[in-house]
């Protein structure tokens, strides 16, 4: 018991980084109804600010303050980009293009995963201050202070200071605020400036505390912050502060319990937090159904099937390029017709959100996790003898299940709620899924032989290639044609509905609960096939392809070409392999500089096609193009 009671004590200063970076949270959405997911990518471009600037010679406390400053700009360019964006959780996604850019920058300038750079410290670690039975070093013990007297210190400017009055009217009821003469958007832009600020403060404070300083695992600490901040109701500071400091303490006892049995497992912090996160959100939501526009994304519903000799055209062109595409390669070589199957693969995947978010009205932030089970249960069904073509179906069936069990909490869960759910599930397999023995293997790689007609042996590689292929590309086609086809019959007519309105999907007779679970487990198998072609092409399943940067890019990839668009899919699924193979990276996963410039890239792209168009680079080709169409002059009738 002793021990325990120790190991709880010593995750104080933990937790307090925790409350630190779920304040910033918390401010932030006070006042703008916006889930600030870039938070930790925030601390984390802060904390490798101020170490650099401490090798430089700057001395340690200017360091921070100039951290902290860069912070504040952060936010108030993030508020800038968010305002013109309509819609909550749209705003939200804003954010994760901000995540993925701020994580791309850092690794491009600082170029690798693992920073080499010694964390900025703002005491030293020694002496030892003593505090009845606790002890604690300088910088343990500074960061608990600070993180009392930040929320102390918040709270008090909430309810003395006029900006802080005129904060919390916004943040209560913003269109009377406007007549009341508060300068809303000038209150949001100091709110987002506060709240980056505290999320500099807490990267530049934590970092000391784990003793490292990389490029993931500080945006990973994300999911602690989120199960902070909702034990805090997104409202309260003082519950804020008591649910991180909360969560520190219990972290290092459960991780303590499961590694006496389990020594293997690991990321039971990030697995405490998910509990954490989904216990906050389905106890202390609001109850009441929302229609998907007032909490999701804006109704754009997939574009219905051309007919007549447009659509036999159409069917007999996609049919010979996918048949013809593979036997052109030929003269390429091997790496090409690969790059056609990636291309197939990827646009699989985006192809199960487009089903998710643009025909069923729901959001996920972990379809890279969806993949990630197809391909280890493609492995895992091979490794009891089940053929390929079987394994793969097997594989896609198990992503099917646990995007059902994911659709779970959909039902009571708002659009924005159910993203803050599925991307903590994203860092969490990240860590603790893929490591876990019974789902991969001790070396967390599980083989995945291809059949014999797509066998690399020697003298038979391309001939192997090329069928890989066809069966791929076919497989895309297909699936391709039935989330198109959705629109047709019952099942479209009610998925449909559902886009748009759940009251008035039960109205017409559906059943919402049956709907939605239908939606993740039809986008769930998409993404488990995709998983497991993907894992054949690589003859292995790990995951690395499959982190919770692949399952943000995904969704990003998804929106930039238009979520109500099938054949942006195939777009969708070029731009993965394209930004994989022509910056420097490999056919698996892009590294190093490579990988920071792609998600640099794409989160600039995410963010600029949000604020330009929000139905995608699809949506403004089609609606350039109605402009450009000529209008008919209506013939006049005469008697």
């Amino acid at each position: 018991m002793r021990l325990y009671i120790a190991l709880a004590l010593g995750g104080l200063p933990i937790g307090a980084m925790y409350a630190l970076q779920a304040l910033g949270i918390v401010i932030v959405y006070k006042t703008s109804r916006v889930f600030n997911f870039a938070t930790g990518a925030i601390g984390l471009a802060c904390a490798y600010n101020a170490s650099s600037l401490v090798d430089h010679g700057v001395p340690i406390v200017p360091a921070i303050a100039v951290a902290v400053a860069l912070g504040v700009l952060i936010g108030i360019l993030m508020e800038l980009t968010v305002r013109p964006v309509r819609g909550t959780l749209t705003r939200t996604i804003v954010t994760l293009g901000w995540l993925l850019l701020l994580q791309g920058v850092v690794g491009v300038i600082y170029s690798s995963q693992v920073g080499t750079n010694e964390p900025a410290r703002l005491l030293q670690p020694d002496p030892f201050i003593s505090l009845g039975v606790l002890q604690y070093s300088q910088d343990q013990a500074a960061v608990i202070g600070i993180a009392i007297a930040l929320s102390v210190g918040l709270a008090v400017f909430f309810r003395v200071t006029a900006l802080g009055t005129a904060t919390r009217a916004v943040s209560e009821a913003p269109d009377a605020a406007k007549l009341l003469g508060i300068r809303v958007d000038r209150v949001n832009l100091v709110a987002w400036g506060i709240g980056g600020g505290i999320s500099g403060l807490s990267g530049v404070l934590i970092t000391p505390l784990l003793n490292k300083l990389d490029t993931t695992t500080l945006v990973i600490f994300t999911v602690q912050a989120l199960a902070a901040a909702l034990v805090g109701r997104l409202s309260s500071l003082p519950l804020t502060l008591a649910g991180g400091i909360l969560l520190g303490v219990v972290q290092p006892v459960v991780f303590r319990f499961v590694s006496t049995s389990f020594p293997s497992v690991r990321g039971t912090d990030e697995l405490t937090a998910l509990v954490v996160v989904l216990v906050a959100l389905l106890l202390f939501r609001r109850g009441g159904r929302r229609d998907a526009v007032s909490g999701g994304l804006e109704p754009v519903p997939i574009r219905p099937l051309p007919t007549g000799r447009v659509a036999i055209a159409s069917t007999v062109g996609v049919l010979l390029a996918g048949l013809v595409l593979p036997l052109v390669m030929d003269d390429v070589g091997n790496t090409s017709r690969s790059n056609i199957t990636q291309t197939a693969v990827w646009g699989m995947a985006v192809l199960s959100l487009v089903l998710l978010v643009g025909v069923v009205g729901q959001v996920s932030v972990c379809q890279a996790v969806f993949m990630a089970c197809g391909a280890f249960g493609t492995g895992i069904a091979m490794l009891h003898g089940v053929p390929f073509l079987l394994a793969i179906f097997l594989g896609a069936l198990l992503a099917a299940a646990v995007a059902t069990l994911v659709g779970l909490p959909a039902i009571r869960l708002e659009p924005l709620e159910l993203a803050i759910a599925t991307l903590s599930l994203a860092f969490t397999a990240d860590r603790f899924l893929y490591s876990w023995v019974p789902f991969a293997s001790p070396d967390s790689n599980r083989p995945v032989p291809r059949p014999g007609f797509a066998s690399l042996d020697p003298g038979h590689a391309a001939a192997g290639e090329r069928n890989y292929a066809w069966l791929v590309v076919g497989l895309f086609l297909l699936t391709a044609f039935d989330v198109a086809s959705l629109r047709r019959g019952r099942t479209g007519a009610a998925l449909t509905a559902l886009r748009s309105s759940e009251p008035a999907t039960a109205a017409m007779g559906f059943s919402v609960t049956s709907v939605k679970l239908r939606g993740f487990a039809a986008s769930g198998f998409i993404a488990g096939l995709a998983g497991g072609l993907y894992a054949g092409l690589l003859q292995g399943a790990s995951g690395a392809p499959f982190d919770f940067t692949r399952s943000i890019t995904l969704l990003a990839y998804a929106v930039i070409v238009g979520v109500a668009s099938v054949p942006g899919a195939i777009v969708g699924g070029f731009i993965v392999t394209l930004s994989t193979l022509t910056i420097g990276g490999t056919a698996e996963v892009a590294s190093g500089r490579s990988a920071s410039t792609v998600t640099l890239l794409t989160g600039a792209l995410l963010i600029g096609i949000l604020v330009v168009a929000q139905d995608g680079l699809f949506g403004l080709l089609s609606r350039v193009f109605r402009f450009r169409r000529p209008q008919r002059e209506p013939v006049a009738v005469t008697a």
